[in-house]
């Protein structure tokens, strides 16, 4: 029996949506923008009491820099009517997230309906086993590919570094590239996938690439938090942690990336309330994903050229220190080659990247990879970079954006690493 299309479509979508157990409909983000030490403070204040209500996509950091809220309908008129009485300047940037939500998961299943080719669909989003399926093929179809299992989640998820090398006891320097640590960041494990295709289709035909691969290994940690990964995918699309219990607490997950030992446990940049989404865990290196991350790095200490953790969204290339605003001491170098990267990002479509210091161009944030690489491991070019947009979608950026970010993040990963 022939099935129509319209209705294959509509049963795909539902096998989708169906998981998507939180409902985000009338949800709305509002960006305001603190002009006065007061507003400021009330700000943080807000951002300080945890509550499922209000969760902060870009947390309030100074005077003058936008800060973006997801608020809950009910809360929605105590809000508004807070930022007026304060006279904070806010608007509603997102008008309702649920339907964005809808809109990627119609665009998903769409595309699953009508895609036939390789292994993986690179214009389209994919849940961990499909992400794993294809770097299990990859590596048994390409020579210059092979795949590490670093460690295993708490839910039973396995930690995977794809590895493209064409000599693996040659012991080449390593271009080390973490992705999707917070799990409702898709774009970054998208543009990831993207890179590797790249590279890996690339090799022998493109001379820019051949040359890359002949001269350095290429590793990728494309899932760094499985189960909270796949915990958007199956239960709440904005989720950010990993899934782990916390004792004595009815909320769940650690933020991995505030759970490495640069800057743990500082007062600003992370939290200790276990319901915070920037909940930074117990210790220092606490949870297995990042136990997992320092001892891929800690593999090949002393080869690694360069660490990159991939995030979204904001559109920035950011140098250590996140915990502090003080810059290290080699920021003029970093300066120079992020300056290199961005400007080759930017020509590519003309899509506008600021650069710095983390904590003086985004906000504090202590117990990041990004610190631990430069300062725990002496990775001297150590960067986050914060992929597509800024704000418009957040971190439901829309399957369509896939291909024009994950290129011209490569461009200017290409030009940044030849800088070097």
């Amino acid at each position: 029996m022939k099935i129509p299309f319209a209705v294959l479509c509509s049963s795909l979508l539902l096998s989708i949506s169906v998981t998507a157990n939180v409902d985000y409909s009338g949800h709305v983000v509002i960006r305001a923008i603190p002009e006065t030490k007061d507003q400021l403070e009330l700000l943080n204040n807000w951002f300080s009491q945890t509550t499922s209500f209000l969760d902060f996509w870009f947390p309030p950091s100074k005077i003058n820099k936008f800060v973006d809220i997801r608020v809950h309908p009910e809360w929605y008129n105590h809000v508004v009517e807070t930022l007026t009485r304060m006279n904070i300047n806010h608007k509603i940037h997102i008008a309702d997230i649920g339907e964005l939500v809808r809109q990627e998961q119609e665009t998903i299943a769409l595309r699953r309906a009508l895609y036939s080719g390789k292994a993986i669909d690179l214009e389209n989003y994919h849940t961990y086993e499909e992400v794993m399926a294809y770097l299990a093929d990859l590596a048994n179809t390409n020579p210059i590919v092979s795949t590490k299992v670093g460690g295993t989640t708490a839910e039973g998820r396995d930690i995977v570094q794809l590895i493209i090398s064409t000599d693996l006891s040659a012991n080449k320097p390593v271009e080390f590239f973490e992705c999707n640590v917070h799990a409702r960041e898709w774009i970054t494990a998208a543009t990831c996938i993207w890179i590797i295709d790249q590279i890996t289709t690339g090799y022998g035909s493109d001379p820019e690439i051949t040359d890359l691969v002949d001269k350095y290994d290429w590793k990728f940690v494309l899932i760094a938090n499985p189960d909270g990964y796949a915990y958007t995918w199956s239960d709440d699309r904005l989720w950010r942690k990993n899934r782990v219990f916390i004792n004595n607490s009815a909320c769940r997950g650690v933020d991995i990336n505030r759970n490495f030992p640069v800057g743990f446990g500082s007062p600003d940049g992370g939290s200790d309330s276990p319901c915070s989404t920037t909940y930074r865990g117990e210790g220092p290196l606490s949870e297995l994903e990042s136990n997992t991350i320092k001892d891929l790095i800690v593999a090949d200490r002393g080869r690694i050229r360069s660490a990159i953790s991939v995030h979204s969204y904001d559109q920035q290339w950011l140098s250590p220190y996140g915990y502090s605003i003080e810059y290290p001491l080699e920021y003029a170098e970093m300066y120079r080659v992020m300056e290199i990267g961005v400007n080759a990002l930017t020509a590519t479509y003309g899509t506008q990247y600021t650069y710095g210091s983390f904590a003086n161009a985004l906000y504090l944030g202590s117990g990041v990879t990004t610190d631990y690489y430069y300062e725990g491991e002496g990775i001297l070019h150590s960067y986050t970079i914060e992929l597509r947009d800024l704000g418009t979608y957040g971190f439901v950026l829309p399957p369509d954006q896939i291909v024009p970010t994950a290129i011209e993040t490569w461009n200017g990963i290409k030009a940044f690493v030849n800088a070097i």
